[in-house]
């Protein structure tokens, strides 16, 4: 958000990442308000809007408000409708709220906790059928090494990818390129978040806009 607040929104995704959970149709779209109450006397409202076709989805935030970015599923509770969302932005949302029949809404917050708000949204067009991410069958387990998601740092420099880059993490943790991919860029310590998707676990690196598919190897 910037106030431009940057709308760090992630809402929408409250029924979004295909890949943490298992629902019927693949393919659909959800709508409504966020309000960023980070200033109590100046709120400040904009459409968002999420579009989630397989594996893809993509969150659109109207002015005045901004943002958008990759998100998933951390914890949803079927018998209580609570539900826990990361969008991998820039930077890094959490939100959390509740699912009620086709609507959703709740809180979010941005990582550092300088901006917060809340929202509505609701499911245009068929109903929406979530389960719990355990009810999810076919999924290998060395998923489970990336859910919930690991959020950590990579030590050091990181200059991209190029086929079966390694990267060390604060946490101890070691995990390396999974599929064939090149990316340049230059950062130092860079945090980063590797979450679940239905092809494995993938990584989102702070600032940056691609996501690349990742395996622990420590």
């Amino acid at each position: 958000m910037v106030v431009k607040r940057t709308l760090w929104l992630l809402p929408l995704l409250t029924l979004t990442p295909v890949h943490s959970v298992s629902q019927q149709p693949t393919g659909y779209q959800l709508a409504g308000t966020a309000i960023n109450t980070t200033s109590s006397s100046d709120p400040i409202a904009a459409p968002i809007q999420i579009v989630v076709r397989g594996d893809d989805c993509k969150l659109t935030v109207s002015p005045p408000l901004t943002g958008s970015g990759v998100c998933i599923i951390k914890n949803f509770v079927p018998a209580s409708g609570q539900i826990e969302i990361i969008s991998l932005g820039p930077p890094i949302i959490a939100w959390s709220g509740v699912i009620k029949g086709n609507f959703a809404s709740g809180t979010y917050k941005i990582d550092n906790g300088s901006q917060t708000g809340y929202f509505y949204t609701a499911l245009l067009g068929q109903p929406l059928v979530i389960t719990s991410p355990q009810s999810v069958t076919n999924i290998p387990v060395r998923r489970s090494m990336c859910t919930p998601a690991v959020e950590s740092s990579i030590s050091g420099e990181v200059e991209g990818w190029s086929g079966e880059t390694i990267f060390k993490l604060d946490n101890g943790q070691i995990w390396q390129q999974a599929e064939y991919d090149y990316n340049y860029f230059y950062e130092y310590h860079p945090d980063v978040t590797i979450y679940e998707t239905t092809s494995g676990c993938r990584m989102k690196v702070e600032d940056e806009g691609e996501t690349l598919l990742v395996k622990r190897i420590k």
